[in-house]
C-alpha cells in the first residue's frame, strides 16, 4: 500500500472483530515498523507489552471501561449547540461506548511503555505501528483513558512503579470499512510564520 494511502485512510477503528485472530508474523510486521522510529539521541526507550492473553485482556478491558466513564459523563455535559457538531459528537460516543464495552474483546492490546517521560519518543512510533496495522489490513485506535488507573494496568501488566504506559492500542480486523475521515480545509488549519497569517 502507498504510504500516502495509508496515511489518508488510517483512521480510528474502534469496532473490531473478536473471533479474527491477529498472527504473530502480523505482530511482528507492525512491531518492527514502529521500532524503526526516531528516538531522541537513539536512546530507544521504548518498550512494547503486547497483550494476547485473554484473562489480561479482560482485566485491561474492565479497567478502561471503569476509566471512560467519568469521561463520558464530561462530553454528556458538553453537548454541541449546533446540530451538526451535535450529531458529530454523538456518533463519535457511539463509538467510544462500543470500544469502551469491547476493549476487553480486541484480539490484541498493545501498550507502548518507557521508564523515563520522554512522549517525543512514543508516538512517531505509534503511528509508524498504526500506518503498518493498516498497510495489512488491522484496525486500531490510539487510547489513552487507561492512564486514570495506571496502577491498576501496571499490576496487570507486571510493570515496575517507574513505568509509564503511554497508550493503549487494540489491533485487530474491523467490522467498519476504511475510508478518509471528513478533516477541515487544509488552508484554515495552517498559519504561516505567525498565528492566523494565511498566504
Amino acid at each position: 500500500m502507498d504510504v500516502f494511502e495509508a496515511i489518508r485512510t488510517t483512521r480510528a477503528m474502534r469496532r473490531l472483530d473478536p473471533t479474527v485472530p491477529v498472527t504473530d508474523e502480523q505482530l511482528w510486521t507492525i512491531l518492527g515498523a514502529a521500532h524503526c522510529a526516531p528516538s531522541g539521541g537513539n536512546a530507544q526507550w521504548l518498550r512494547w507489552v503486547v497483550v494476547t492473553d485473554a484473562e489480561r485482556r479482560a482485566r485491561l478491558g474492565e479497567i478502561y471501561r471503569a476509566c471512560w466513564a467519568p469521561v463520558r459523563r464530561r462530553y454528556d455535559d458538553r453537548v454541541p449547540t449546533d446540530p451538526e457538531a451535535a450529531e458529530k459528537q454523538a456518533r463519535m460516543l457511539r463509538s467510544a461506548d462500543h470500544l469502551a464495552e469491547h476493549m476487553g474483546e480486541a484480539p490484541v492490546l498493545i501498550v507502548p511503555v518507557t521508564t523515563v517521560d520522554e512522549p517525543s519518543s512514543v508516538f512517531p512510533a505509534v503511528q509508524n505501528l498504526m500506518l503498518a496495522a493498516r498497510a495489512l489490513g488491522l484496525g486500531t485506535t490510539l487510547t489513552t483513558t487507561h492512564r486514570h488507573a495506571a496502577d491498576e494496568v501496571r499490576e496487570v501488566l507486571g510493570l515496575p512503579p517507574d513505568a509509564i504506559t503511554w497508550a493503549l492500542i487494540p489491533v485487530g480486523v474491523p467490522t467498519g470499512r476504511w475510508g478518509e475521515a471528513r478533516r477541515r480545509p487544509l488552508e484554515s488549519v495552517v498559519y504561516w510564520d505567525t498565528w492566523e497569517a494565511t498566504r
